[in-house]
């Protein structure tokens, strides 16, 4: 293991050939550290006297702090601890079974092909890039073949999935501070800490390269897949009609590229078109609306070729396809890039909201026009004598007249009503139905919620004071009855039983038949 000084003479040496060379740096995401709370349930940090308790399976390998206090350990019975080279633990003197317990969360799995587990170093091109919009095409987010890995051990546990992962190809490991070469890399995959770092990888094989290649990847197409599966589904609905999609992209993006065929992928021509396009974006003022990334790209099929990708910072407004097309039309300006054949430019269309469709436009306006039908509906109903309502057609608001002309069937809401025997003819008995909100044929309008024709209001006081002193009140006209004239008996309904109203009935019709019997006698 490296001493502290010497991790800090490996990275400032990593650094200062990053400076020289294109090749960057890789550092792994990792998650909180020992001393952290998100580390431990409940957010609980161990103490002096507390017992630190691993659960039963700990697949990945715990980096201890320098210093250690604590009571204890409950080691699992599958995991490592990751120890400094001049790191030490304290046990807590007389720390007995009353001592509380502190319970590790499970390790937390990084895919290498996860475009989140990777980070690159402030300042460059690609920590930029990242930050503000993600430009870089996700398969160069990922180690790529000749890229330096830092995997530090000052982090939290240390755990990769090499699913999908045939060739572990990269330019330098650098683990804990120690730089691991491609024969003990090999060799650690198969071992018993290699299985608790590197998951899946039974069928690995370790690959290094020194600036070999021509772009990020040997051969990006292979890459795609794999990668792809841990980004789509964190893709961003594209904001324009026709997006793009870069060599190596999984997500569509908005905007312009430019493909330059290349048959030697120097670093020569990489600056020249950077160049060229950065001194266009200064020289037009929109280096703040702006953002630009070049890089190689190399493919078995399609071959190599120099990809330049132009998007907007702030949201697609094509301003980046406009500077593209005033770029492609003073290309003569550069003499390398007016000797280029082969160029090809791209561009997406324009910008438009995918949340708002057509469909959706007219589903808005349906539903305007029926809440407006309806109101009309009502206001005509209760309002009448409205001067603005009586335009509105008559059969709108009677049912009547809506089924005379619809040609349907309505159901009536017939009342109930008092037969009464005493009037007179066999249609007198069943006396009009009450009003129920408005009669257009008369015009009537219903004073009370509910007209019962059963019940006889009488005259109130007040009207009857309002009659003269001398006036007699005029007797109500009865109607003369013919035929046999109704009993009226007086009681409760209720007195009489169903049997005795059977043999009233029985007694009426011997009686009748008897009295015509009679009459016959006596002619």
């Amino acid at each position: 293991m490296l001493q502290p000084e010497a991790i800090i003479v490996v990275l400032v040496a990593l650094l200062a050939l990053e400076a020289e060379t294109t090749t960057t740096i890789k550092w792994h995401s990792s998650g909180a550290a020992f001393t952290e709370p998100a580390t431990w349930l409940s957010g609980y940090v161990p103490r002096a006297r507390d017992l630190i308790v691993f659960p039963d399976n700990y697949p990945a390998v715990m980096p201890l702090p320098a210093k250690v206090y604590t009571a204890g350990f409950v080691l699992p019975r599958l995991g490592a601890l990751l120890l400094a080279e001049d790191a030490s633990i304290e046990l807590a003197a007389g720390a007995g079974t009353g001592a509380g317990r502190a319970y590790l969360k499970a390790p937390k799995t990084s895919k290498w092909f996860d475009p989140s587990s990777w980070s690159v170093q402030p300042g460059s091109a690609y920590a930029s890039a990242s930050a503000s919009g993600s430009i870089v095409p996700e398969v160069e987010r990922v180690p790529c073949d000749d890229e330096h890995v830092v995997i530090s051990g000052n982090g939290g546990a240390l755990s990769f999935d090499l699913e999908h992962v045939q060739y572990l190809r990269l330019g330098q490991l650098i683990l804990a501070g120690s730089s691991i070469s491609r024969s003990y890399l090999q060799e650690l995959l198969g071992r018993d800490l290699g299985q608790l770092l590197f998951h899946n990888a039974q069928a690995v094989t370790v690959e290094y390269y020194r600036g070999e290649l021509c772009g990020c990847h040997k051969d990006y197409e292979r890459l795609v897949e794999p990668v792809c599966r841990n980004v789509e589904p964190e893709c961003a609905r594209p904001r324009c009609v026709s997006p793009l999609r870069p060599f190596g992209a999984c997500c569509l993006v908005c905007g312009a590229m430019m493909h330059m065929p290349s048959e030697h992928c120097t670093a020569e021509d990489r600056k020249r078109l950077t160049t060229f396009i950065r001194a266009a974006i200064e020289r037009e003022h929109l280096a703040d609306e702006l953002q630009l990334h070049v890089d190689y790209v190399g493919s078995a099929t399609l071959g190599n070729h120099l990809q330049a990708i132009i998007v907007d910072r702030r949201g697609y407004s094509e301003r980046s396809v406009d500077f593209m097309r005033r770029l492609a039309a003073g290309r003569n300006q550069s003499q390398w890039l007016a000797r280029q054949s082969g160029l090809k430019l791209l561009y997406a269309g324009r910008p438009y909201n995918p949340d708002v469709s057509l469909a959706s436009v007219m589903l808005i306006l349906f539903c305007v026009l029926l809440v407006g039908v309806v109101s009309v509906i009502m206001l005509a109903h209760f309002l009448p004598e409205h001067p603005y309502l009586r335009r509105i057609p008559q059969w709108i608001h009677d049912p009547r007249r809506l089924r005379l002309h619809l040609q349907l069937r309505l159901r009536r809401n017939l009342l109930f009503n008092r037969f009464d025997n005493a009037a007179g003819g066999a249609g007198a008995g069943v006396e009009h139905l009450a009003v129920i909100g408005y009669d257009a044929e008369s015009g009537e309008v219903r004073e009370r919620a509910f007209n019962n024709p059963m019940f006889e209001q009488e005259p109130e006081p007040e009207q009857q004071l309002e009659q003269e002193p001398g006036q007699a009140a005029r007797p109500q006209a009865v109607p003369e009855a013919t035929g046999v004239p109704s009993k009226v008996e007086t009681g409760v309904l209720d007195s009489c039983s169903v049997e005795e109203q059977e043999l009233t009935e029985i007694n009426l019709e011997s009686s009748g038949s008897e009295s015509e019997a009679e009459a016959e006698t006596k002619e």
